[in-house]
């Protein structure tokens, strides 16, 4: 993966794999739980999630709804400093919080640059999720 990396020398670090691993499967599942939420709640008619995983560094943000509608984001990098372990590492990291959001609306004219953007988002989307990505393991 090209993030996170070391600072010092690029080089991969596992324990920062592993650690970009378990947050990314917690944002995951805070997303589906608040799916899950408000189909209980009776907020929604119906309503699930799936989860899955692949192997790449996660640059952006992506939400596409009912494939009339994407909100897109990019990760900045930034260099921060945790203690693993015991052992303190200094590495590049993706930071997504904070990530401004950019909406975009499919409309009635499929030329328009909405609707063309979140068609092309759902493309890839389901390229990827047909492709490499799989279930992921606890």
């Amino acid at each position: 993966m090209a993030v996170p990396v070391l600072v010092d020398d690029l080089q991969d670090e596992p324990a920062l794999r592993e650690r970009a691993r378990n947050i990314a499967l917690t944002n995951a599942d805070g997303i589906a739980h608040s799916v899950e939420v408000l189909a209980a709640l009776g907020l929604v008619q119906s309503a699930a999630a799936q989860v899955k995983v692949y192997k790449a560094s996660s640059l952006f943000k992506i939400y596409i709804l009912n494939r009339s509608e994407a909100f897109f984001g990019f990760y900045p990098l930034r260099e921060r400093t945790v203690a693993i372990g015991g052992d303190s590492h200094t590495f590049f990291d993706v930071t997504g919080k904070d990530t401004t959001l950019f909406h975009h609306s499919a409309g009635p004219d499929d030329a328009s640059l909405g609707s063309q953007y979140v068609q092309q988002a759902q493309m890839w989307f389901d390229s990827v999720w047909s492709s490499i990505a799989y279930e992921r393991q606890p």
